[in-house]
């Protein structure tokens, strides 16, 4: 711990630290770092695994792991688009663990973050397909969409996350405008 000497004979007062963070440990560095490895290869597996061969196919088997499983192609699209924007905040957390490791800057509280991440963006790409599949998409079913333009929009909302979250609500503002707001008696206020 630095201490600072104000004068001769007064008691020393600790340095007063920037933030209230502490650096990640070593052994918990090399965990997330092999956490994050293993994340991309399920990653990459899982979305070779459920990838539509055949769009024709309505109904189509996959093995995985200890079976066999019949999956819709409603059903492979919408695992898709999860695993597409989970594949796509991999890349923002990789490269986010890579630049504060690499400058020795990671900091322990952020541990959650790196784990809830890819979560966040599966979520996210599935409301983005949701939404791109109930508005732009209305006829012909599973076999008229693109799985490699589902995996794009999905893999770009879970990357860019923060964006594709601001024109979600845009997009939802503007759809549910109302002229006169309601006025709440005991309204929450923003921080």
């Amino acid at each position: 711990m630095d201490v600072t000497m104000a004068s001769a004979g007064a008691q020393p007062q600790p340095e007063t630290p920037a933030t209230n963070t502490s650096p990640m440990g070593g052994g918990m560095k090399i965990g997330l770092g092999v956490y994050i490895a293993a994340l991309l290869l399920m990653l990459i597996y899982l979305l070779i695994r459920i990838w539509p061969v055949d769009i024709q196919a309505q109904v189509q088997s996959i093995e995985f792991l200890w079976g066999t499983y019949q999956f819709h192609l409603e059903i492979r699209y919408f695992l898709l688009a999860a695993l597409a924007g989970a594949l796509g905040s991999y890349i923002h957390l990789a490269t986010s663990f890579a630049d504060y490791a690499g400058n020795d800057q990671l900091s322990a509280t952020w541990a959650w973050w790196y784990f809830l991440r890819p979560c966040i963006g599966a979520s996210l790409a599935v409301i983005v397909y949701l939404s791109i599949r109930g508005g732009i998409v209305t006829g012909g079913g599973a076999g008229a969409v693109s799985p490699y333009g589902i995996g794009a929009i999905c893999a770009l909302s879970g990357l860019f996350s923060k964006q594709a979250t601001d024109k979600l609500r845009e997009v939802f503002e503007n759809l549910f405008r109302t002229q006169n707001p309601v006025e709440r008696s005991d309204p929450l206020k923003k921080a």
